[in-house]
Parts: structure tokens; C-alpha cells; sequence
């Protein structure tokens, strides 16, 4: 089994040369999503809306014939692919299938019954690992693996494997994760900090064993302290204060089931502000929408769907902040509630004319229809008319023509 440690596998990133296959796993999830990224980044920013695919296992798209197309197809522009297959524990370790029918709701499985990874054909994957495209890079990102599997055994033949269970370099991995305090160590030297022993077992405590929230904590204390080198425990504390965790991770989908635009902005700032990503935050939402909203509006799912993919293409293509692309999408979805299309979530260029002070330019376009600004409004409830404009200026810039 060719394993990677975390310091070789950024060596090999910076140096722009990553393997053919790789293999993620462990209960590190937050440092996951960031090798994730840095492996994104190997290809030029320009390039990868067009050469970076990432692809969920199980869902829609996302079987191993798929997942071998996407991988065997040459870059429209650069001179590599980079494939990342998220959620590969459908693959490598499957639930039973009564298992995986009683907790579907739960962990938003989208396998159907004929489509489970027991019934799938993985002889394409097992065919391109002993000869993968030399264009190509392949990650699979899972929580866990079961190696009996036969697909699970080629891929640990073949790929670099690197563990992500809390270890901040290639030793004493297992054991760093039953003890937090050795993680805690591991990430302040890198930062070059210290820490009251007080404070070292307040947050040890807080994270509860999970090693992305004491990640998480300390990367808050390190902006918090700046370049003061020791933590103490009244940092712990302020730092505790000023970031409350997000009550319900879906409550932001709740916000948006209720047509709440304020409320969803808010619990959207509270993730993003606690770390989490905003592809993290879009799977969640594509999830909801597919598996939920579909359910109960078929029409407003179809246009929540249009807008879920516009943002995708615009978060992939940098095209624009992403904060801004995100709210934008959270006001879209919550102002399909009405209707069974999406609400245009931003003022009209005469309301945001105003607003910025400029003089009103009549057009004969504007006057051959009646304002529909108190419609649009309602959508963007909660949120000021500078913002919604600013909002309404990036989605003409960046999204599809028809937003215009």
C-alpha cells in the first residue's frame, strides 16, 4: 500500500505534481476539504472550470462507469484533469442494503435499489487502475473504508494513500487521534504558538473528539491572537463568546423551506463563518432540493435546481466573491417559495439607481411594464437595498445572460 504522509503529500502539491490516483480517508474532515482544494489548485484558475470535476459517488452521475469517463477525458485547456470522487465510502464501504434503506433520510444517500454499490459494475474502475490516463489525477475523499472490499484492496494496490485522523505529520497518526492533546501540540508548533495548559484542556474539552472542531477553534485563536505567540485561557473565552456554534446544521434549509430569506442569510453567515465551505454548504442545499423540496414542489424544485447549478459554474469559474454568490443563491431559493419559479431576488436598475445616488435614466423599456420591485422585495426581505443591489451588480456580471 504506497501511503503519503500529510507533509509529503503538500510537498508534491507545491511542486505541482500529484499522482495518478489518490486515496483520502479518515475523520479529519476539515483538513480533508482543504487537501481537497490544494489538489484543485495544481491546475491554473483559469482553467478549471473546464479541466476539475468533482463528482459525489452514488448520487446521479456519479456511478464508476462515470467517474472513468470523467477521468479518461482529456482537458479542454492545461495539461491535467483532476478528478475528485467525494462521499467514496458508498463505494469502499457500503451499508447493507436494509441498512442503507432504514438510514437513507438521514445521511442523504441518493442510491436507488437497483444502484447500490453491491449491484454496481466496478470492473471500469478496477480496469482504469492498472492504467490510469496519464493526464489525469483521481481522488477518492471517504470518511472510511472497508479493506475486504475487493475495489477497496486495488485502489490501496495502486493509489497514494494518505490518512487524515488528526495526525500534523506522518507519525504516531492513531494515536494522535485518541489523544486531542497531541493534536493540539502538533498544529501550535506548526503556527509557531503556545498555549496555558488551562486553556489547552478547555479546548480539548470543547471539541468533544472531534478533530475538526478543535481545528477549527485553534485556527479562530491564531487570527484572534495575531502575533502574540502564547494562548491563554481568557482567549479561549472571548473567542468562545464571539463564535457560537450554528445551533442546527440544517437550519438553514429550514430558513429556506419557510421562505425566510433574513433568517437563511443569517444561519448562511454563521457556517460560513465557523468554517465551513461553500461547497459543503451547496452539496447540502443540491441534497435538500433533490430529496426534499422535490417532494413537495416539483416546479420550485426544478427552478431552485437552475439556480443551484448557476452557482456551481460560478464558484468553480471564480466568477465573483463567493459570500456574495452564496447569498445570492439563499435569497433565490427562499423567493421560490411562492411561486413555482424563481423570484428575481434583487431590486430593479431604477431602485438601485436611487440607491446609489445616480440620476434616474428613464427607458421606454422600464416604462412598457409596471414596477415589480415590491414582488422582488419580498424575496430579499431583511436585507438592505445597498446589499440587494450590490448583489443584483455581481449576478449580472458573472451569472448567465438571462439574469440581466
Amino acid at each position: 500500500m504506497p501511503s503519503l504522509t500529510l507533509e509529503a503529500l503538500r510537498e508534491r502539491l507545491k511542486q505541482k505534481q500529484p499522482g495518478a490516483v489518490h486515496l483520502f480517508y479518515g475523520t479529519d474532515v476539515r483538513l480533508m476539504d482543504r487537501m481537497v482544494e490544494a489538489v484543485e489548485a495544481v491546475v491554473d484558475e483559469a482553467d478549471r472550470p473546464f479541466a476539475v470535476d468533482r463528482i459525489h459517488a452514488g448520487e446521479p452521475g456519479g456511478s464508476p462507469v462515470d467517474i472513468v469517463a470523467a477521468a479518461s477525458n482529456m482537458p479542454m485547456l492545461g495539461e491535467r484533469r483532476v478528478v475528485i470522487v467525494l462521499r467514496a465510502e458508498r463505494l469502499l464501504k457500503p451499508k447493507r442494503a436494509g441498512k442503507a434503506v432504514e438510514e437513507n433520510d438521514d445521511d442523504g444517500a441518493a442510491l436507488e435499489a437497483d444502484e447500490s454499490p453491491q449491484a454496481l459494475d466496478m470492473s471500469p474502475l478496477e480496469a482504469y487502475l492498472d492504467a490510469p490516463a496519464p493526464f489525469s489525477t483521481l481522488v477518492f475523499v471517504a470518511s472510511e473504508i472497508d479493506k475486504a472490499r475487493r475495489l477497496t484492496k486495488r485502489i490501496l494496490e495502486h493509489a497514494l494513500v494518505t490518512k487524515f485522523d488528526g495526525g500534523e505529520g506522518g507519525e504516531g497518526a492513531g494515536e494522535a487521534r485518541k489523544n486531542l492533546g497531541n493534536v493540539l501540540r502538533g498544529i501550535l508548533l506548526r503556527e509557531g504558538k503556545s498555549i496555558e495548559r488551562e486553556a489547552a484542556v478547555m479546548l480539548v474539552s470543547r471539541a468533544g473528539g472531534d478533530i475538526s472542531k478543535l481545528r477549527d477553534d485553534v485556527e479562530r485563536l491564531v487570527l484572534y491572537v495575531g502575533d502574540r505567540k502564547r494562548i491563554t485561557e481568557d482567549d479561549v473565552l472571548a473567542v468562545s463568546a464571539e463564535h457560537q456554534s450554528v445551533d442546527s446544521d440544517w437550519a438553514l434549509p429550514n430558513a429556506l423551506a419557510d421562505g425566510d430569506a433574513a433568517r437563511a442569510l443569517t444561519e448562511l453567515m454563521r457556517r460560513l463563518d465557523r468554517g465551513d465551505s461553500v461547497h459543503a454548504v451547496l452539496g447540502q442545499l443540491r441534497w435538500w432540493v433533490s430529496n426534499k423540496l422535490a417532494q413537495t414542489n416539483e416546479a420550485r424544485a426544478t427552478a431552485a435546481i437552475d439556480a443551484l447549478l448557476r452557482t456551481d459554474l460560478a464558484l468553480k469559474s471564480s466568477g465573483g466573491d463567493q459570500r456574495v454568490l452564496m447569498e445570492r443563491l439563499v435569497v433565490e431559493l427562499a423567493g421560490t417559495r411562492a411561486a413555482g419559479r424563481p423570484a428575481p431576488p434583487f431590486p430593479g436598475r431604477r431602485h438601485c439607481a436611487r440607491a446609489a445616488g445616480s440620476p434616474r435614466q428613464p427607458s421606454s423599456r422600464l416604462r412598457s411594464r409596471p414596477p415589480t420591485f415590491t414582488g422582488r422585495a419580498r424575496a430579499g426581505a431583511g436585507l438592505s437595498l445597498r446589499l440587494r443591489c450590490a448583489m443584483r451588480a455581481s449576478a449580472r456580471a458573472h451569472l448567465t445572460p438571462h439574469d440581466h
